[in-house]
């Protein structure tokens, strides 16, 4: 069983390949219910936040959230109307088979948590973002405009080529431009990371 520092310097292991995979020609992939996913798009991230799909809001994800968060990542998606209705039967019919089978159940959850936790592995967090003060007033503009405007007017691209960016990528770019733009702006570790170290805390805290 590995220690809690052998546990942290893993997972620091694994987010320094994924960084360097975001931008090399080795790709990574992932292989959920006979689909392969690839990386989750800007835009893609958009348009679960705006269903509230419950593989992110949720614990408990339905097999129509799995099966539509496999299909908008799938690389075999498909805007042909017939194609797209075919392939969904039939991706709905493998997820239900393989959430049946219990020796193959847990690999299926197990793969989509890794997906989505990877996607979000470089969501930029400043360490004075749980003291700001909350406002009730609605922003003039939502996050998600400023997070495409951000990247959009930095790069001098059209807003749609940032929707379709990979997402971490997107994420370590919007880093980027706040560490060089903004002064004393500091970055959180990953979440992953964070956890890691609170659990040693606490093992010191409780003997």
């Amino acid at each position: 069983m590995m220690t809690i520092a052998e546990q942290y310097q893993q997972e620091r292991g694994k987010l320094e390949l994924n960084r360097c995979l975001d931008w090399s020609t080795f790709g990574k992939e992932y292989i959920a219910a006979g689909e392969t996913i690839g990386p989750m798009t800007v835009q893609t991230w958009f348009d679960m936040l705006a269903i509230k799909s419950p593989m992110i809001y949720s614990d408990e994800p339905s097999i129509d959230s799995m099966v539509d968060y496999i299909w908008r990542n799938s690389k075999r998606r498909t805007d042909n109307k017939i194609l797209r209705e075919w392939r969904l039967f039939w991706l709905q019919r493998r997820v239900i088979k393989t959430l049946r089978n219990k020796a193959e159940a847990p690999a299926l959850v197990s793969v989509l948590c890794e997906h989505i936790k990877s996607s979000l592995d470089e969501f930029p967090v400043d360490s004075g973002g749980a003291t700001r003060r909350q406002v009730n007033s609605l922003p003039a503009v939502s996050g998600e405009t400023s997070m495409i405007d951000e990247l959009a007017s930095r790069y001098s691209i059209h807003p749609n080529e940032v929707l379709s960016m990979p997402l971490r990528r997107a994420f370590a770019l919007q880093k980027t431009i706040r560490i060089s733009t903004i002064p004393g702006y500091k970055l959180l570790e990953p979440d992953s990371l964070r956890a890691i170290k609170s659990k040693y805390l606490n093992s010191i805290n409780h003997g």
